[in-house]
Formats: C-alpha cells, sequence, structure tokens
C-alpha cells in the first residue's frame, strides 16, 4: 500500500516538474513571439503605407505650370483690344486708331533653372505704331527664383542657340530686362541697383498697385470671377509704361504714354485661351 503511494507521489512529481519545465519554457519564449508579431504588423503597416503610395496620382511634368507667372503652354493665346494715338505730320492733330493684338506662345524650352517661351506678338508692338502692325518675336524667360525677363528677338534669330547654347542666354538674363520677381507686393522694386535706389521711383520697375478686381468680361476665364492685380508701371523723364498682372493669366491692361509727341497705347485683354495640352522641348542638344 505504500509502495503503491509512493509510486503515485513520483508519477505527480514528474508530471508537476514537466508542467513546471513547459511553463518556464512558454515564459522564456514570449518576448520573442510578441516580437515576431510586432515586426509581422510593422511589416504589415509598411506594405499598406505602400499601397497606399503607389494610388497617389503623380505629376508627369516636373516643371508644373502652377510654379510659373505666365500660363507658358505652346497654344496658349491671348487677345488685346484697345487704342492707339499718335500725332499726324500733316495735320499736325491727334490721329486715333481702334487696333487688336495676338499674343502666342509660339515654342517653349525647358532648362534646368529657367523656362523659356517664345512669344509672338506683345503689346510693347503698338508704342509709336499708327495704327496695327505685324506681331513680332519676343522672349520670356522666368527663372526658378521666379525672376520674369522680357526681350525683344529680331526676326531672323536662330532659336537653335538657345537649346544647345547656355553661354548664349546670359545675355537676356540682364537687369535690364528683368520685369519683375514674384511673389509681387505693393512697393517692390526691379532694375539695376542705381535706379531702385532712386526716391523718385523711376527708370525701374515698380509695383505701384494692388487690388481686386473683377474677371468678368474676359473670355475664356471659367473659373475665375475676380483676381488679385498688380499694378506694374515705369516711369521716366520721356515717358511712362504700366501693366496690370494676374499671376496665372499674366497681361490683364497694357498703357504707354509718351510725354512730349504724342504716342499713346491703351490695350485691355478681352481674351485668354491658354492650351489643353503641355508640349515642353527638354532643351538637350540634339
Amino acid at each position: 500500500m505504500i509502495m503503491r503511494s509512493l509510486k503515485n507521489v513520483s508519477a505527480l512529481s514528474a508530471f508537476a516538474g514537466v508542467s513546471l519545465l513547459l511553463v518556464l519554457f512558454i515564459l522564456l519564449n514570449a518576448p520573442l513571439v510578441a516580437q515576431q508579431q510586432l515586426v509581422i504588423l510593422r511589416a504589415s503597416d509598411e506594405d499598406a503605407r505602400r499601397t497606399s503610395t503607389a494610388k497617389t496620382p503623380t505629376n508627369p511634368n516636373p516643371e508644373s505650370q502652377s510654379d510659373l507667372f505666365f500660363p507658358l503652354t505652346p497654344g496658349t493665346w491671348w487677345l488685346y483690344r484697345g487704342t492707339v494715338t499718335w500725332s499726324d505730320q500733316q495735320t499736325g492733330t491727334k490721329a486715333r486708331a481702334e487696333v487688336t493684338l495676338k499674343m502666342t506662345v509660339q515654342k517653349v524650352i525647358q532648362k534646368p533653372e529657367f523656362t523659356i517661351a517664345v512669344l509672338s506678338g506683345f503689346p510693347r508692338d503698338l508704342d509709336w505704331a499708327t495704327g496695327e502692325v505685324p506681331a513680332m518675336p519676343w522672349l520670356l524667360i522666368e527663372t526658378k527664383r521666379h525672376e520674369v525677363f522680357l526681350n525683344s528677338l529680331p526676326p531672323d534669330f536662330d532659336y537653335a542657340k538657345l537649346e544647345k547654347d547656355a553661354a548664349s542666354l546670359v545675355k537676356f538674363l540682364s537687369e535690364d530686362n528683368l520685369l519683375f520677381r514674384w511673389p509681387l507686393k505693393k512697393g517692390m522694386k526691379f532694375g539695376d541697383a542705381e535706379s531702385m535706389k532712386r526716391e523718385d521711383g523711376e527708370y525701374c520697375w515698380v509695383v505701384a498697385d494692388e487690388q481686386r478686381k473683377s474677371l468678368d468680361d474676359i473670355k475664356g476665364l471659367t473659373c475665375l470671377f475676380s483676381g488679385d492685380v498688380f499694378l506694374l508701371r515705369y516711369a521716366t523723364n520721356p515717358d511712362d509704361t504700366e501693366m496690370e498682372l494676374l499671376p496665372g493669366v499674366g497681361i490683364l491692361t497694357y498703357q504707354y504714354h509718351h510725354h512730349g509727341t504724342v504716342a499713346d497705347t491703351s490695350l485691355t485683354l478681352v481674351e485668354f485661351h491658354p492650351a489643353q495640352t503641355i508640349s515642353i522641348t527638354s532643351g538637350a542638344a540634339r
């Protein structure tokens, strides 16, 4: 009887020993199991993040048009209407003519540091005109620093140089050709250092005014009903030029007045038609 009891006790002790070992094994391995589960959860989160990122649309064009003050897309065009006034040499009286001018983006060349647009026509073509004139070629350059330069071009200009010869662009980026740097704010000045020191604000471009204006009269503007318009002015002793500018659209009005012999230009934007497709030349040598 005693022997049977001892056997039972031994069996219970053995069972308890095995159970204790199992418990210790589970406790010792619990951190490893938790760590593995934690890693699995993190991997799952990473997969979800990658899946979510993959579904996010990307911009196929790194040079977004929203990064430019002017909508420089080939085919975009502006139509201006207004008047020119001049002094008739034969009669000695003022003469006046109604005019229209179409400005079109003909070509765009993309460089690492700036965007180059070849324009056909610019409001300045009508300064000192006695009626409508043919559209002349112009070069509009906007840098990554949001500086906008304007240059007139000869009719026989070799545009291939713009794509292949970076050195040829230096003369187009001089202070004399700088229109403005945006974002614009009233009181800002643009030009050479000496001119900007003048207290009278002459011989440099000055942001003379800023106000919100209605855009209802411009055909083609389907989204904007009003906008913040900036008045850019360049005044000298003999003449002055003013342009109203709207970011994303460009020039809304253009005024030129000569203070001596009569020569006035007054233009207002009546139509704006941005191109629907983007076609930008890389500017790489071929």
